[in-house]
């Protein structure tokens, strides 16, 4: 597991979240994809990754399944599946379980978001995520701190350009 201390080498590999099953990297993660667009949310249980597919489905988002999704890599790239098992529902911390709206069956992966409670650098190091040979952006987050909207506007219009 890596530790939670958000000053990730410049490479965080994937492969410590899950375990294989088959061809694939199975997570305890919640997806959705935006625009087309994969959105991995990682982090430990109670962390908030319910509550922020929430958000972002708020923003237009379907969701791909909460709380277990499957990473595939093949030549073009790595891509977010839901399992077969996948549920049309998503929850939500003291409200319960709510229907999840549209779902998506995959979508190739676009960030990851890594979700822990300590405080974030205002201008992080910019990081990737990898897993056989594929990079995704990384941003560690903190779960506690409104994002959405952040992350909406970063899969529209893109990060500007390191100086």
């Amino acid at each position: 597991m890596a530790e939670d201390r958000g000053d990730f080498a410049n490479e965080f590999d994937l492969a410590q979240f899950g375990h294989m099953l088959g061809a694939a990297l199975r997570l305890h993660a919640t997806a959705v994809a935006y625009e087309g667009q994969g959105v991995l949310i990682l982090g430990s249980s109670g962390a908030g990754k319910s509550s922020l597919a929430l958000d972002l489905m708020a923003f237009g988002a379907e969701l791909i399944c909460d709380d277990a999704i499957l990473l595939e890599a093949d030549a073009e790239g790595l891509t977010l599946r839901a399992p077969p098992e996948r549920l049309p529902m998503i929850e939500a911390w003291g409200i319960g379980l709510l229907n999840a709206g549209p779902l998506v069956d995959r979508a190739p992966l676009a960030l990851v978001l890594y979700l822990q409670d300590t405080r974030q650098p205002r201008l992080p190091a910019t990081c990737m995520a990898m897993w056989r040979g594929h990079f995704a952006r990384l941003l560690s987050v903190n779960a506690r701190v409104p994002q959405a909207n952040a992350v909406v506007h970063a899969l529209r219009h893109g990060f500007a350009p390191l100086t």
